[in-house]
Formats: structure tokens, sequence, C-alpha cells
């Protein structure tokens, strides 16, 4: 990454940090979360099984990644 990018993301966390304003990477935890809530899945691998599941397959799935898929 450019240095120059990474400076200037530090200058920005440093000055939201010193202001009380979240972190970008607190806003992107919160956002994740907050879609989280709204669609009742934390992952998109959790909301890929549900979906494949109600549509009369038979999913296995290990770490997000589906090895077997079966109607």
């Amino acid at each position: 990454m450019d240095p120059t990018i990474v400076k200037a993301l530090a200058l920005i966390e440093d000055h939201h940090v010193a202001h009380g304003i979240p972190s970008v990477l607190e806003m992107r935890d919160i956002r994740v979360k907050m879609e989280a809530e709204a669609s009742r899945y934390a992952t998109a691998a959790e909301l890929a099984h549900d979906t494949l599941t109600t549509m009369g397959y038979r999913v296995e799935m290990v770490d997000g990644v589906i090895y077997r898929l079966e109607r």
C-alpha cells in the first residue's frame, strides 16, 4: 500500500480518536453488526445456507465454504 495513503489513514484515525468519533475500523464493525441484525444473519455463508435449505437443498459447509450441495 502507498505510504502516503497509510499516513493519511493514520492521521484520520488519530483525529477521530481525539474527537470521540468512531474509527474507520469501528465504523466498519458497526455497519457489519447493523447489517447482520437487520438481516438476521451474521455472515453471507449463513444467509446462503438458509436460503439454499429453504429452496430444498441439503447443504454442508465448513468455514463458509460449501463442500456438499444436494437436492
